[in-house]
């Protein structure tokens, strides 16, 4: 009875062992495969968990809601497990914002330096982003050409922030012009304006004719001159005129690479001298020199404004109120305006990446590998979609592989509140894809456009019934058709290589205060009551700007524009 006892208890444990080794075994294989789940999903940020960053971004938020707060934004916290906490500039003075924060040392995570992207390099406030490019920047390495990346290093010898800023094509519309309202192209029988005296004779004419709008003055012609913005009257608006491509405040020969300051050149009196004959003949708004770019972009909203020189994206906002009010005949519509005897323009520009800017984590950052993560996740495919496209089934669906949007969401797509509200192409700032036409950098690895901009179907619906009649009045196909077609870049623009500078260099103080100066002795010049006083004025003004070290700038450039030139290869 005891034996039989004994064998009883015996079976019973070696049972039990069996189960238990058992039920071990295949607690180790559940144990291993959630870890892998939980190990792939922490790099891909999805772990249910969201972390928070702080960010600023050294430039005005165009939107009521913060991008992240938007449905596409909520997508992407999905998807990265991270949000962002986003501090904008606030009004419009970048430099100034950016030396508050260098001079306390209190910095958030991440950091958009925007202009100032030199100064906060110099002061030691980023962490270098190559050990983390070469490790987590799967991503980054994919969309970005190796040339982009080594381009990014060669200033600082360290790559300290991933740039937005990637070439982009835009064939619907110019880059930057000089604008003229329709109903004045229409008064005049549709002139094509190449020159500039063509360019006024017309303004003065419909002056004339028209005094006023609204029971208000009509404006002949005006500018923005606030902060950075006052760029268009320092040197914009001369640079185009004289025939040469954007870069900053330097024009650069194409021929020869060499820079010079724009603000000592010929062809800035020329500029300034057009300006004081429209202001003695009362065709320039009088308030030009005392008013914010809100008041500005008011004016060119109103429908008031017969002409003006700025780039198109700087005032999208007056364009969208004067159509929202049906003011379709105001619409500004550019033209390449050059001095007479230039015989080749080129607003258009080059296609560009450029490094002045971008996405930077701070000394401060507690957990720099999660935020480049974030970074590097955030160039990855789907992230871009949810930006350049929206969210599948809501902004567009997929037949037979190709992505199309419906008529509604072409619609919703070309209304810029709804694109701030659902959050696309509010995360530009972030590394990204490229807007081109590009065969491998402007598609997806399914072979869609990055951007519906580039589809056969936005050409179709992007333009408005009153730009349909502009295009049949010229026998035209698109409103940049006036100009010469953007190309390949060759080398670095100078406005980033002037961003990039820092802030203690002797080229860089010279610039900015040659700046300076500029919106100091330009609307005096402009506003002289004769040619003696206009003379006497821009000889001060030139005696001033040789007293600065302005070769040291334009050296600087020019070294590295033709150190950048191995980076514009062809890949």
């Amino acid at each position: 009875m005891y034996r039989k006892g004994i064998s009883v208890f015996l079976a019973f444990v070696i049972l039990a062992i069996v189960i238990l080794g058992g039920c071990g075994a295949d607690t180790d294989k559940a144990d291993n495969t959630d870890a892998e789940k939980s190990e792939a999903a922490e790099e891909n940020g999805e772990t249910g968990e969201v972390k928070e960053f702080t960010a600023f971004f050294n430039y005005s938020l165009n939107s009521l809601t913060m991008p992240f707060d938007t449905p596409i934004g909520k997508k992407i916290t999905e998807l990265t497990g991270i949000k962002l906490k986003v501090e904008y500039l606030v009004g419009t003075d970048a430099r100034q914002k950016a030396g508050v924060m260098i001079a306390s040392g209190d910095y958030p995570d991440l950091v958009n330096p925007g202009e100032a992207a030199g100064d906060f390099v110099a002061a030691g406030a980023f962490i270098p982003l190559d050990d983390y490019i070469e490790k987590y920047g799967t991503n980054i390495k994919k969309i970005y050409r190796p040339s982009e990346l080594a381009l990014l290093k060669s200033q600082y010898g360290k790559t300290y922030y991933i740039s937005g800023t990637r070439a982009g094509q835009d064939k619907l519309y110019p880059a930057a012009g000089f604008y003229v309202a329709l109903d004045v192209l229409k008064d005049a029988g549709w002139p094509v304006i190449k020159t500039l005296p063509q360019y006024t004779d017309i303004i003065k004419s419909y002056v004339k004719e028209n005094p006023t709008y609204n029971g208000q003055p009509t404006i002949g012609f005006v500018l923005p001159t606030e902060a950075w913005r006052a760029s268009a009257l320092q040197y914009g608006g001369a640079r185009f005129l004289a025939g040469y491509p954007n870069d900053g405040p330097v024009y650069v020969d194409q021929e020869t690479l060499e820079a010079k300051t724009i603000m000592t050149a010929d062809f800035s009196k020329d500029w300034a001298k057009w300006l004081n004959g429209l202001w003695r003949d009362g065709l320039m708004d009088p308030e030009t020199f005392m008013q914010n770019n809100d008041q500005y972009l008011a004016k060119l909203s109103s429908g008031r404004v017969i002409g003006f020189y700025d780039q198109r994206g700087m005032f999208q906002e007056a364009i969208n109120a004067l159509e929202k009010e049906g003011l379709f005949n105001r619409a500004p519509i550019g033209f390449p305006v050059v001095f007479e005897g230039v015989e080749k323009e080129y607003y258009a520009g080059p296609a560009a990446f450029a490094t002045q800017t971008g996405i930077a984590i701070t000394t401060k950052c507690k957990d720099p590998e999660a935020a480049f993560k974030f970074l590097d996740r955030m160039a990855a495919e789907d992230i871009n979609k949810l930006n350049f496209w929206g969210i599948e089934g809501e902004d567009y669906t997929i037949q037979n592989g190709k992505m199309t949007k419906t008529e509604e969401q072409w619609k919703n797509y070309l209304d810029p509140d709804y694109q701030k509200k659902q959050g696309i192409s509010q995360f530009m700032e972030f590394p990204r894809m490229e807007d081109t036409t590009d065969p491998k950098y402007g598609v997806y690895s399914d072979g869609n456009p990055v951007s519906p901009t580039k589809t056969d179907d936005y050409f179709n619906v992007k333009y408005k019934d009153y730009e349909k009649e502009v295009l049949k009045a010229y026998n035209i196909k698109t409103l940049s058709d006036f100009f010469a077609p953007q190309y390949p870049a060759r080398y670095e623009p100078g406005w980033a290589i002037r961003t990039k500078m820092p802030a203690d260099h002797p080229g860089k103080i010279a610039v900015e205060k040659a700046l300076e100066l500029a919106l100091q002795y330009l609307p005096k010049a402009i506003m002289a009551t004769n040619d003696n006083e206009f003379e006497n004025i821009w000889k001060q003004y030139q005696n001033e700007l040789g007293k600065l070290d302005l070769k040291a700038f334009e050296d600087e450039v020019t070294k590295q524009i033709k150190e950048s030139v191995k980076y514009y290869q062809a890949e």
